[in-house]
């Protein structure tokens, strides 16, 4: 049995635990979780990895009501067993357009710092196309696109390591050439 990440009620990332300890912790058949391989939160219920944790149990049969002389002590209930506080993990909630909000995945690096020195010290046409990806990262993000705002992480970081790359092997070039014709002019200069 694999580990699993489950969600509280008041929405808060806990785990990961062992899928047996589920139950322990408070988690129920609707409760979401997610495990790596998953491509989203899920309801334990629906998981066929821990449905048999939330199978509905069979029901004890209903004790007659007892009569009034029978009714001088009242059960008490069993105590329950402790539960262990899981460890803190970070949160990420996102709001969707109808207002619920959802667990989501964090926000990818937008690689702007990466693209402003691909702009300022190498390359400046490729850099800029590295700000302009970099810069669609946050407002694709929020919008709901996590999707798109990988996407424009990682063509921000392309075009910015491409801008590197082009950077010096233009600045190699140059060197081999002034240096031929530092040698070619030194070479006339001794004849």
């Amino acid at each position: 049995m694999g580990q699993y990440f489950y969600l509280t009620p008041q929405n808060e990332q806990k785990g990961p635990v062992e899928a047996n300890q589920l139950v322990a912790l408070g988690v129920n058949a609707n409760t979401l979780v997610w495990t790596e391989g998953m491509a989203q939160w899920t309801p334990a219920g629906q998981v066929q990895e821990l449905a048999s944790f939330f199978a509905p149990a069979a029901q004890p049969a209903t004790p007659p009501t007892p009569s009034y002389a029978a009714q001088q002590v009242a059960p008490q209930p069993a105590p329950q067993p402790a539960q262990q506080a899981a460890p803190q993990s970070v949160v990420y909630v996102q709001t969707n357009p109808s207002g619920t909000s959802q667990p989501a995945m964090p926000k990818p690096g937008s690689n702007m710092i990466l693209a402003v020195l691909t702009t300022v010290c190498c390359c400046l046409p490729l850099g800029i196309v590295g700000i302009v990806y970099a810069s669609k990262v946050d407002g694709l993000y929020f919008a709901g696109d996590y999707a798109g705002a990988l996407s424009a992480a990682k063509s921000a970081r392309t075009w910015s390591v491409i801008g590197i790359v082009a950077s010096l092997v233009i600045g190699i070039i140059y060197l081999l050439i002034y240096g031929a014709a530092i040698f070619a002019a030194m070479k006339g200069g001794f004849n």
